[in-house]
């Protein structure tokens, strides 16, 4: 199994019940991947947001044993595609900190 971002671009903007509607199909069509013995996993979302508020993107992950998998899910669940990323290993260098204030406890 791989770990893949699924990068879904929507052009006009959806809001967080359209949000909530894709990520029901999309629990639904892993459901059916699965049960016919296609091994995947959602592992969590990130969105981005439009000026106005509106949800102009989101990038998904997902363990998957393929991005054609991956393809096919998106395909049954009414999902768009932009891009398919494989997720590399962790960047293990620390980030320098001149100029970063900490957060007040």
């Amino acid at each position: 199994m791989t770990n893949y971002d699924v990068l879904r671009e929507f052009e006009s903007g959806i809001n967080n019940e359209q949000l909530e509607q894709a990520v029901e199909r999309s629990g639904k069509a892993i459901e059916a991947l699965r049960s016919e013995g296609t091994a995947m996993s959602y592992l969590g979302s990130q969105t981005f947001l439009n000026e106005d508020g509106s949800i102009g993107a989101t990038m998904c992950r997902y363990d998957a044993d393929s991005e054609a998998s991956l393809r096919d899910h998106s395909e049954r669940a009414g999902l768009a595609v932009s891009d398919i990323f494989v997720v590399g290993p962790p960047h293990a260098g620390v980030a320098p900190k001149s100029g970063v204030v900490s957060k007040a406890a």
